[in-house]
């Protein structure tokens, strides 16, 4: 769980702020969008930033999960550090991460214990060609999917230099695929949620088993741009609905608000592990892992 802790804190804080971006991307033919990519490209030039991210799930109003943490991360240095809060229907729950050059660290709030995986060495990873072909592909599958979406978005100017982009689309506006895959991904979470929710090894988070009648009814996206055509805050909301078997409705909402700051400036936190307790972890160990859970979890369906 700790593993998965890192990657939530991770992509929210910081491939989270980038998401909309993406789809941004498939969709630059709009004034707005095209702003909103121009300040996208501007804000990655910052080869350092803090990110401070909230996020909330709420059924019917009543709390499911909530997270606040804060990610900083140094690009040159290939270093970063997270700092996570997250409450489920177990209580709270924080974590530590740190990314250092040759190995991720992760430290449960309530252990002494410090488990420690090494990254993998670069020279392994993709040249910057075969980064630029899987963009490439990530760009044309979103103009694909996503389509004009463009039209939709807004932009204003503020009076301090500054824009903020919107983009609201309703439930006849949200991509067909995006409707049909919702339920079927819904589903799956809300199945492996029920297994989870009384195991202190995951997020207990227990979602309504929907019936058939599960969509998608609004999605809201918004982004603050500053002076410097860097982005500032980005926010979304996304509200869905359906029945459960007894015939209840259910009204879910996600939101999700990042906050950027320090660009350029950043120093991530660093760990010395000094007489600290340390658990080793490979990476053929989590891999490992993760097919039993795969296969455990594939053979209860």
């Amino acid at each position: 769980m700790r593993k998965k802790w890192l990657g939530i804190g991770l992509s929210v804080g910081i491939t989270g702020a980038l998401i909309w971006g993406y789809g941004a991307s498939a969709s630059a033919d709009s004034t707005t969008m095209g702003v909103y990519e121009s300040a996208l490209h501007q804000t990655k030039e910052a080869k350092s930033m803090t990110a401070h991210a909230q996020l909330a799930l709420t059924d019917n109003g009543a709390k499911l999960l909530t997270l606040e943490g804060v990610a900083k991360i140094d690009h040159n240095q290939h270093i970063g550090s997270v700092n996570a809060t997250f409450t489920d229907t177990l209580g709270e729950k924080s974590m530590q991460a740190f990314l250092e050059k040759d190995q991720v660290v992760v430290k449960k709030g309530d252990s002494n214990v410090y488990r420690v995986m090494e990254k993998m060495d670069r020279r392994q990873q993709p040249e910057n060609d075969a980064d630029n072909k899987r963009g490439a592909m990530i760009h044309k599958l979103f103009a694909t999917v996503f389509g004009d979406l463009g039209k939709n978005a807004t932009v204003e100017n503020l009076p301090d230099g500054g824009k903020r982009t919107s983009l609201q689309l309703s439930e006849e506006q949200i991509p067909a695929f995006i409707q049909a895959a919702g339920p079927i991904l819904y589903g799956k979470l809300a199945e492996h949620s029920q297994e989870a929710t009384f195991s202190e090894n995951h997020l207990s988070v227990k979602l309504p088993r929907l019936q058939e009648d599960f969509q998608v009814d609004q999605v809201l996206l918004n982004a603050k741009i500053n002076e410097k055509n860097q982005i500032e805050q980005q926010s979304a909301v996304v509200h869905l609905s359906g029945t459960d078997a007894s015939g209840k409705e259910h009204k879910l909402q996600l939101s999700l608000d990042i906050r950027l700051s320090d660009l350029g400036t950043t120093t991530p936190e660093r760990i010395d592990l000094t007489g600290k307790q340390v658990e080793k972890v490979s990476r053929e160990d989590m891999k490992n892992k993760w097919r039993k859970d795969w296969t455990k979890h594939s053979d209860s369906e």
